[in-house]
């Protein structure tokens, strides 16, 4: 089945849509490890820096150190890339299941565009690179 005679569905996406989202699932993969390893950094200064004002026991807001709340922010930056990234992929894909709960579907991501990808006769390249013709065996 060729794209031109492919017939038009509400779920259909071209092959530059797919390429769309594998290069944000690609980005996501980048940055979840980045948020980790700077907010924890930046959650051990907070540490050092509310000891350095107030010693011996810290800053406290709200009754909570200045690294809980470095803690709260890394879980929070962490959910918001997770949504935003399963929203801009759900958009990619025109899935209105992965816009609606983008968190809970970031897995099943995978598996919606190599099924959208074979019907083009493509699949995802290694580290989910951009998509290449499946090759005959």
């Amino acid at each position: 089945m060729t794209y031109s005679s492919a017939p038009l569905r509400l779920d259909h996406s071209s092959i530059e849509d797919l390429n769309r989202a594998l290069s944000h699932y690609r980005r996501l993969t980048m940055r979840l490890p980045l948020i980790l390893v700077l907010g924890f950094a930046a959650a051990i200064g907070l540490s050092h820096l509310g000891t350095a004002l107030s010693p011996p026991y810290g800053v406290y807001i709200l009754g909570w150190d200045l690294t809980t709340w470095g803690l709260l922010g890394v879980l929070a930056l962490l959910f918001a890339e997770l949504w935003w990234e399963g929203r801009q992929i759900g958009r990619a894909l025109n899935s209105v299941e992965m816009q609606s709960a983008p968190i809970a579907s970031l897995l099943g991501g995978q598996a919606l565009i190599g099924a959208r990808a074979r019907e083009h006769g493509m699949k995802p390249g290694p580290f989910n690179g951009p998509l290449r013709p499946i090759g005959e065996r």
